[in-house]
């Protein structure tokens, strides 16, 4: 009958003590922040800046070379992107293709006296790279927002030469249009404004060999000019990226 009576005061004396102990707060799973963005998919940009170039070039006529020049070039230029991204933790792989106007061009002239050659000869000519192209491989790492890369691989451009040669009494004027092949490498930095935009800056060097270009004076020995032909390309762009 005691236990009974006692019952009661014993359960307010337990959840009394139980009160008096703290409380465990309730589990929140943290919040996670993507830092780093993804770079995954196709995107499309177009981009602007400047070039110079150097055609370096040797003349000769029937015998060997009498003399060499080099031609600096330089100018504007501009054009669209496109690529692919493929995006595994912070390294970013992928390819992109490119076509520029350009505005890059030079002027040169040069001759060869009667001592050297047969007759006095001697020629003039202005060279444009009207527009070129790229097709190259990216490799990068991506952090924060921003993604740095090396780039390599094809390049073409189109350079046209417009020549005036004379020797002795006579001259010609010639115009010709070279399509030349060559690779390109380089590197950039690319950051992301939004979700799908970014922006980039980047630096392309471009070798295109060298060729050969006779040019046909009547009565007279051609005129034969070996010109190797090197770019470089620094620009910024924006890319959309689906």
């Amino acid at each position: 009958m005691r236990a009974i009576v006692a019952l009661p005061f014993i359960l307010i004396a337990s959840a009394a003590a139980a009160a008096d102990f703290p409380r465990q707060p309730a589990y929140v799973a943290p919040l996670t922040v993507q830092t780093t963005p993804v770079w995954s998919g196709f995107y499309l940009g177009g981009n602007v800046g400047g070039g110079w170039a150097k055609a370096s070039s040797e003349f000769s006529t029937t015998g060997p070379v009498f003399g060499t020049a080099n031609n600096p070039m330089s100018g504007v230029t501009g054009g669209v992107t496109l690529g692919y991204n493929w995006q595994s933790g912070p390294f970013v792989f992928g390819g992109e293709t490119d076509f520029q106007y350009s505005g890059i061009n030079g002027s040169l002239s040069t001759s060869c006296p009667a001592a050297t050659c047969l007759v006095p000869v001697s020629a003039s000519y202005d060279q444009k790279v009207h527009w070129f192209g790229t097709v190259r491989g990216r490799a990068g790492y991506a952090q924060d927002g921003w993604l740095i890369y090396a780039t390599g691989g094809y390049a073409y451009a189109r350079l046209e030469t417009t020549a005036t040669a004379s020797a002795g009494g006579a001259s010609a004027s010639l115009s010709q249009n070279d399509n030349r092949n060559g690779w390109t490498v380089g590197g950039g930095i690319e950051v992301a404004l939004t979700s799908h935009w970014s922006a980039k800056a980047e630096y392309l060097y471009m070798n295109f060999g060298s060729h050969t270009t006779t040019w046909p004076v009547p009565g007279l020995p051609s005129l034969t000019d070996n010109t190797k032909l090197d770019m470089n390309v620094v620009r910024a762009g924006v890319n959309y990226r689906f």
